[in-house]
């Protein structure tokens, strides 16, 4: 069946809405319940994040079998498999009592990550919105900004009305009494798998007219631009206030500047849905990609005036927001639509691998005696690599169309020869 507009906008409003709680469980609320969590179970600060790291790489390195799945069998099933393990890892951690369970826990919320996040939610939209995708991203990514909003305050107040264990069983119910039925009853069934909607025959003209599926070079640079620049925010994530106190600033200054930057994203993205229209994909991922170079530049070379921490902290914030519209929009973009799903989970692996150990290397460095603002102008080399590498794409790619150019014309001289 084909969605109409208003079915369409209730399915984005309820994905959207299940992309704050899921987000906001599985990644965000962590950062609330550790020191409960520690408290009582006398884990170090590196066992209680180092077990969340390895359930972040457990969804990366899952990522592209789940990208294929979906694009398969579509994603209701994936997307609802999602949500079960979400509870299932939910309940492990309310009951660990030791690093067994504690670990396990996290190892199944990584495979739940990958299963019902960003990544997977965005080939189900292509795959049953193909002509809203790009706005369609941005708006769901407008959801997903306000997770941390929702659920650091939410984590909070439920461990203190109840407890740290408590807060994870009510995330489990979360998982299970909304995300779960979104799922199973407002994902539509992948078009053209025993449907002839208006849906697929949309999706069918335009892969008809598609470019070229992408070579494995023009995949390995475009891995690497983007696993650059999350590597940038991986470490950032964590250190952005020590790194703005190392340029001069007070801790009350680096906080307030740090917390300017997520209003920041949501204005890149507001920016990108507005003018959606009127640019194309990769001209936003190639300025998402600039403001990220020059926000670590500046990050190296400011010195502790309010108006400089805010260019900084606008430059970066609008380049973390586009950034996560832009590693699904170009892809398609560029490469075209068939097997979306397999490209990004591709496209996620390595980005996803890299923002979880980015913090740890970062740490690393600086346990190891290398200065912040050393270690900062490693953040710009990424910067600046992701920015090189994004540029060589292109230049591959040229170079792949002139040999499918070029292919053709030979077969169709030897089809004209007698």
């Amino acid at each position: 069946m084909s969605l109409s507009p208003a079915s369409a906008n209730r399915l984005l409003i309820a994905l959207g809405l299940v992309l704050i709680l899921s987000w906001g469980s599985l990644y965000y609320s962590l950062a609330v319940l550790a020191l409960p969590l520690r408290t009582e179970l006398g884990f170090s600060e590196l066992t209680v994040f180092g077990a969340f790291t390895l359930g972040v790489l457990v969804s990366g390195l899952a990522a592209p079998a789940v990208g294929r799945w979906i694009d398969r069998s579509g994603g209701r099933g994936p997307l609802a498999l999602g949500s079960i393990l979400a509870a299932l890892a939910f309940v492990l951690l309310a009951t660990a009592n030791g690093l067994v369970v504690y670990f396990l826990g996290w190892l199944i919320a990584g495979a739940a990550m990958a299963l019902c996040l960003y990544d997977p939610v965005f080939v189900v939209i292509h795959q049953v919105l193909p002509d809203r995708f790009r706005r369609s991203v941005t708006v769901l990514t407008l959801f997903g900004g306000f997770a941390s909003t929702v659920f650091w305050p939410l984590s909070h107040w439920l461990v203190e009305i109840a407890g740290w264990r408590e807060a994870l069983l009510m995330f489990a119910a979360f998982q299970l009494l909304i995300a779960l039925p979104v799922h199973l009853f407002m994902v539509p069934p992948k078009p053209g798998v025993g449907d002839s909607s208006a849906a697929a025959e949309a999706l069918s003209m335009h892969a008809q007219s598609a470019p070229a599926p992408p070579e494995k070079i023009e995949l390995a640079w475009l891995s690497l631009a983007f696993a650059s620049a999350m590597g940038v925010f991986g470490a950032l994530s964590l250190f952005l206030i020590d790194a703005l106190e190392s340029r001069g600033f007070d801790r009350a200054d680096a906080v307030w500047l740090a917390a300017a930057i997520g209003p920041m994203q949501v204005v890149g993205r507001l920016v990108e849905w507005r003018f959606a229209n009127r640019s194309r994909a990769v001209t936003v991922g190639a300025v998402s990609l600039s403001l990220l170079l020059v926000s670590t530049l500046l990050l190296n070379l400011i010195s502790p005036y309010w108006v400089l921490g805010l260019v900084f902290a606008a430059f970066y914030g609008i380049a973390n927001g586009l950034l996560t519209v832009v590693r699904s929009t170009v892809p398609v973009e560029i490469f075209g639509p068939a097997n979306v799903g397999a490209t990004l989970g591709h496209l996620a692996r390595p980005a996803f691998v890299v923002k979880a150990l980015m913090p740890a290397i970062f740490a690393g460095l600086l346990a190891a005696g290398v200065q912040m603002s050393v270690a900062l102008w490693t953040l710009a080399a990424f910067a600046a690599l992701a920015i090189v590498a994004y540029w060589r794409l292109f230049v591959a790619r040229e170079r792949s169309n002139q040999n499918r150019r070029q292919r053709r014309m030979q077969l169709d001289r030897q089809a004209l020869e007698p």
